[in-house]
């Protein structure tokens, strides 16, 4: 079901513009309009899906088969040394399209794109006991 304010659902009912990566009957990808590297892609559900805890299984799966495939074909065509593949569900974690996205980001040595730096400056680091405590909260 599309949602009229979604702007995703917009570029799949063909009202707004975008630069197609890939397209077939459940997904389309296509580039960043803000692209944090030359290639940044998102792919996204035709279907309106909020996040990944609403996303049917096999629609994820495919959009991660999706992701590696166009991951390969960043490091064959553009040259890129890596990948990064990313999702956020909610406004705490940064998500501000609610509508559920893939970014795949085509990654060069020295970018600077900042991931390392904002990642090993922000890590914790807890005790093992601390660790097993979160786990045990969490498993399965």
């Amino acid at each position: 079901m599309a949602k009229e304010d979604c702007i995703f659902c917009q570029i799949v009912a063909g009202r707004a513009e975008v630069s197609k990566v890939f397209e077939n009957q459940e997904l389309l990808a296509f580039l960043d309009i803000n692209p944090l590297s030359a290639g940044h892609t998102l792919i996204i559900p035709k279907e309106h899906y909020e996040n990944i805890l609403d996303i049917p299984d096999d629609i994820i799966s495919d959009i991660s088969v999706l992701a590696k495939t166009i991951g390969r074909r960043m490091i064959e065509s553009l040259g890129a040394d890596g990948i990064n593949v990313m999702h956020a569900t909610g406004r705490a974690a940064g998500q501000s399209v609610f509508h559920y996205h893939v970014h795949v980001l085509p990654r060069k040595r020295g970018d600077r794109v900042g991931f390392e730096e904002w990642w090993f400056s922000r890590t914790l680091h807890p005790t093992r006991d601390e660790l097993d405590e979160v786990s045990n909260r969490i498993r399965l």
